[in-house]
């Protein structure tokens, strides 16, 4: 008899590094595997389903940081997986591929983010997710099965080909035994040793409409790589979505603003008059002589004093900090940071300047 499992969703680890040790890699495609992990010391893992991990991997004597989704349920506090695709030219995914083994160790900065279905309530939900941007989405799925939080839920995921659908069989399973839950899948092209007969190219507004008629009553989470993400916005505005309803999470840099593309040379950050600040961190009690055109996690780093850090691109959130006093200027509200986060005093280090003297809780 399965027991409906319940999670405590407030991650009590908010700062700082953990070792995790590599207790198993499933081949789940050709070129897609899941690495589990666990924390040292048997520390369980409380996150929120949909969120992420920032790790840090040292390949050829350089330390490289890198985010990845969680794609395990935590349900399963004591092992958590991340899965990766292959990427061609891939720095970071080609070594995991060919050098994370079990009981290889990596280090690993507290979950965050804000794509997860505690925080992003719904009766109904229309998951849309391409290639490796599956995974968040496997993690929210895998949570409300576990937990018995069955909500409606219509999924579609694209894939290239039959054989690059990661975790086929598991939503197969899914799809089967779930009342509330609809799987779609579109392939581009089938391959010799894979038929195909479900949808194919790529998704279009009419294929939305088609697939998931209800799709203006739901809760639409979007996850892939960027060119996927900016075809479903286009799509969707295209069939009247609306977007207030829209959620998504990137795994490039996020697209530029409408005020970004609009900006003219003269207004550009390079044009601004450049001024001599101090930034003064407060939590290790040091000093250091910064300027405005350069963001105050680089301040930092270049002065030994620790930030964490995973994209740096105003992403993943992990360098969120405090500002005490001061200004700053912000790349236009990050994606790694709530609106609510910014009324409290938060502000992304790899992507805030300084406009006068700041004191930082770092």
């Amino acid at each position: 008899m399965n027991m409906t499992q319940s999670i405590d969703n407030k991650n009590t680890w908010l700062s700082g590094f953990k070792t995790a040790r590599c207790l198993r890699v499933v081949n789940e495609t050709w070129d897609v595997k899941t690495f589990w992990f666990a924390l040292e010391n048997n520390d369980a893992l409380s996150f929120k389903p949909g969120q992420f991990l920032s790790f840090t991997f040292n390949i050829d004597g350089k330390t490289i940081n890198r985010c990845y989704s969680i794609s395990s349920s935590p349900t399963q506090p004591y092992q958590f997986g991340i899965t990766i695709k292959r990427v061609p030219g891939g720095l970071v995914s080609n070594w995991t591929h060919d050098h994370l083994n079990i009981e290889s160790k990596v280090t690993v900065a507290p979950p965050t983010g804000h794509f997860n279905c505690i925080d992003i309530t719904a009766k109904k939900y229309l998951f849309l997710s391409g290639g490796s941007g599956i995974t968040p989405s496997m993690s929210m799925i895998r949570w409300m099965q576990d937990s018995g939080q069955t909500p409606d839920v219509h999924f579609i995921h694209s894939a290239r080909s039959p054989k690059d659908i990661i975790f086929k069989d598991e939503l197969l399973q899914i799809d089967a035994k779930w009342p509330n839950f609809q799987l779609s899948t579109l392939c581009e092209e089938k391959c010799p040793e894979n038929g195909w007969s479900g949808y194919r190219g790529r998704l279009t507004a009419n294929q939305v409409q088609h697939i998931c008629p209800d799709y203006k009553e739901r809760t639409i989470m979007c996850c892939g790589p960027e060119p996927y993400m900016k075809a479903v916005r286009q799509i969707l505005e295209s069939i009247d979505f609306p977007m207030e309803n829209y959620v998504e999470e990137s795994f490039g840099a996020p697209a530029p603003s409408t005020s970004e593309l609009s900006q003219s040379p003269d207004e550009s950050s390079d044009k601004r008059v450049n001024i001599d600040v101090q930034l003064n961190f407060t939590t290790t009690n040091k000093q250091a002589a910064g300027e405005s055109k350069t963001s105050v996690l680089d301040t930092a780093q270049a002065n030994g004093i620790w930030i964490q850090a995973g994209c740096r691109t105003g992403i993943c959130g992990s360098c969120k900090v405090i500002k005490t006093s001061g200004s700053i200027t912000m790349d236009e509200q990050p994606i790694g940071l709530s609106k609510e986060e910014i009324t409290e005093g938060y502000i992304l280090a790899c992507c805030s300047y300084p406009q006068s003297d700041l004191s930082i809780k770092a």
